[in-house]
């Protein structure tokens, strides 16, 4: 709860402070990794690929989509998508308050045909910033409310080291109360 707070708290400052400022990080790019899902409650994990776009509408406002296909243990195969559009609000050149809303679709696979198939809406709110011209680190909340399986909330840690404008590379985790998930990634920006 103090997460959350402390995030809107921070949003709530680049709303009034910066509403009218454009962006200075780039929110159009294209991101392919390597992901690994672990289930804290079971011996059961995975690992599959991610891919990840961005497109910038305006200088503070992006859509975005992510798809992800993970093997797990016990032939369980899983399929994500999501497609939203966010919002950055400029706290300083070096770090963005972003707000995000989006549509998700899981697909769950299981043998012997109990397939699964939900869908729901998100919520997030993190924070991008720089901490070196090449460096830049992302933290954030996600609510998730689907259909049939309820809601929960993901926390989200990452990192970005740009060997270019235009290439990065980096690594993301984000975890729950049940599951924790790696990402490794490449990163091409497109755009500014």
């Amino acid at each position: 709860m103090r997460k959350g707070l402390v995030f809107a708290s921070i949003a709530a400052m680049g709303m009034f402070g910066s509403a009218l400022a454009d962006s200075s990080f780039e929110y159009s790019f294209v991101e392919l990794g390597y992901v690994n899902t672990e289930l804290d409650d079971s011996n059961i994990d995975g690992d599959g690929f991610q891919l990840r776009g961005s497109l910038e509408v305006t200088g503070n406002l992006h859509v975005f989509t992510q798809y992800s296909h993970v093997d797990m243990d016990a032939n369980i195969d899983v399929n994500d998508f999501e497609v939203g559009a966010g919002y950055a609000w400029p706290v300083s050149p070096n770090l963005d308050v972003v707000g995000t809303l989006s549509y998700l679709k899981t697909e769950i696979d299981v043998p012997r045909g109990r397939d699964i198939d939900d869908d729901g809406f998100g919520l997030g709110i993190g924070l991008r910033g720089r901490v070196h011209p090449q460096i830049e680190l992302t933290a954030g909340l996600k609510h998730v409310d689907y259909d049939d399986s309820g809601d929960n909330t993901f926390f989200n840690v990452g990192g970005r080291y740009f060997f270019t404008k235009a290439f990065a590379a980096g690594i993301d985790v984000t975890f729950d109360d049940d599951a924790t998930t790696w990402y490794v990634g490449g990163r091409w920006s497109f755009g500014k």
